[in-house]
């Protein structure tokens, strides 16, 4: 960078922690003059992120995020509820394409707001909501919001969230029926979905029928229980798009925590829309994000362990059988101060060149994928 183009980029990072702080000291200063009329229940977390971007095809982003969440509960009689989650993140950095999603970025958003009423017989929620269906770690076949997440990397507030009316109705201590419908398409695409659940000896499991949209459909089942000390859980999905041909996903875990603290996760994923050689793989779909992977055969393996009360670690490893491209995140964590928590973190991917976490220069131009990043959290929860 030339001296003009560095001085207008201080000159943008400052504009920019500048309106940081005033939507902060807004968002604290309408709490304050409000919060005094009714009874709201307020907590959240300020996130400092420090980011260093290795590409793949060389060079590098160095950014800092900051995020602010709030969460307010509102309860004006025992049978209402309403949850808000405004969210507000600025990113400082030397490019901001490396962001999948950079549309929130620098604006307060709602991620979740919504009001629930409860009922005798059933909870009614209506508006923007988290909704997580399946059993497993990394896979959810049976789920059609958030199918796939890097657990070990994202928590849950970062998931998508959906639009829906959302219906719970308990049938007993373990039993239930939860149906939801999305709000945000035209009727023939909306997605309708209802799940049954209950308890079968040291099982619990579920059956789920979707309803696509424009005649596509999604059959599911899941279980999750112990197995002589181990925990052991599974989804399997029959997914009928519409206009495509039908296939399986399934999904086969469990997790043990030895006598001396160390704790494993082990999954298997079959996809059955995936494919054996890279050299078949659907990249246009992959990176307009309309599915989720690209091979057919993925395995995960997750270590943790408390070193004390204070400190955990955790390694993780998932890899695409097919293809022998992996991702590897180690993470460590202690709680440094009351409410504040400082996490190191990193993540390494590899492979050969044209697989799915290793990509060719033609298949992903912009080098983002197969990065190595490394990542600094500082959080503040109040």
């Amino acid at each position: 960078l030339n001296k003009a183009q560095i001085r207008s980029t201080k000159k943008q990072n400052r504009f920019g922690t500048l309106r940081f702080l005033i939507s902060i000291l807004f968002i604290i200063s309408y709490l304050e003059f409000n919060v005094c009329a009714m009874d709201v229940d307020i907590n959240g977390y300020y996130e400092n992120d420090g980011i260093a971007l290795v590409k793949r095809t060389g060079g590098g982003v160095i950014g800092d995020l900051n995020k602010l969440r709030l969460r307010m509960d509102y309860q004006p009689h025992e049978s209402v509820l309403l949850h808000l989650e405004p969210q507000y993140e600025m990113l400082i950095a030397s490019e901001t394409n490396f962001i999948a999603d950079a549309s929130g970025l620098d604006q307060l958003v709602w991620d979740r707001a919504y009001l629930k009423y409860s009922f005798p017989q059933a909870d009614l929620t209506v508006g923007k909501q988290h909704i997580a269906w399946g059993t497993g770690y990394i896979w959810n076949p049976t789920d059609v919001l958030n199918p796939f997440t890097l657990s070990f990397a994202v928590s849950e507030e970062d998931e998508e969230d959906a639009q829906a009316i959302r219906v719970q109705v308990p049938l007993g201590a373990a039993s239930g029926i939860d149906a939801f419908i999305l709000t945000n398409k035209p009727w023939p695409e909306v997605t309708k979905a209802i799940k049954a659940k209950t308890n079968l000896e040291n099982y619990d499991v579920s059956a789920s029928y979707v309803d696509l949209g424009n005649g596509g459909f999604q059959v599911g089942f899941d279980t999750s229980g112990e197995l002589w000390e181990f925990g052991v859980r599974s989804e399997i999905a029959l997914v009928s798009p519409a206009g495509v041909s039908r296939y399986f996903k399934s999904v086969w875990g469990g997790n043990y925590t030895f006598e001396n603290g160390w704790g494993i996760e082990l999954e298997y994923f079959f996809n059955g829309l995936g494919k054996k050689k890279k050299e078949d793989y659907d990249w246009t779909n992959y990176l307009a994000g309309n599915i989720n992977q690209l091979g057919m055969d993925y395995i995960f393996l997750g270590l943790n362990k408390n070193l004390d009360e204070l400190t955990s670690i955790r390694l993780s490893y998932l890899a695409n059988a097919d293809d022998y491209s992996y991702i590897f995140y180690p993470a460590y964590n202690r709680n440094i101060f009351e409410h504040v928590d400082l996490s190191l973190e990193a993540m390494i991917t590899g492979g050969q060149g044209g697989s799915e976490y290793m990509p060719t220069d033609a298949r992903d131009p912009t080098g983002l994928i197969g990065s190595k990043i490394v990542f600094v959290k500082l959080q503040y929860n109040f």
